[in-house]
């Protein structure tokens, strides 16, 4: 018998170029989970849109693309070793 997936298990978008996309790919385009996409709408860190109360709510590539942009830290600068002491 097959088993149902959860409507909120991060999916892969069928179209990556679709301007829309549903909080379960939004989760699988950030690598993080349905309830985090929920927090950051909340927050106000990430646009959504939604057609009416109640429905299907939906997060632009614009959007996605500010939020990266937004939460990026930087360049990586890597670190210098301390020197060894000679014995």
């Amino acid at each position: 018998m097959a088993t149902k997936q959860s409507p909120r298990t991060p999916t892969q978008p069928a179209d990556l170029d679709a301007p829309f996309f549903s909080i379960p790919e939004v989760a699988w385009l950030l690598k993080c989970s349905y309830a985090t996409v929920l927090r950051l709408i909340k927050n106000d860190r990430l646009g959504a849109s939604q057609d009416q109360k109640g429905g299907a709510i939906r997060v632009s590539r614009e959007d996605i693309a500010a939020y990266y942009e937004a939460s990026r830290i930087g360049p990586a600068i890597p670190r210098r070793r301390p020197a060894r002491v000679a014995a």
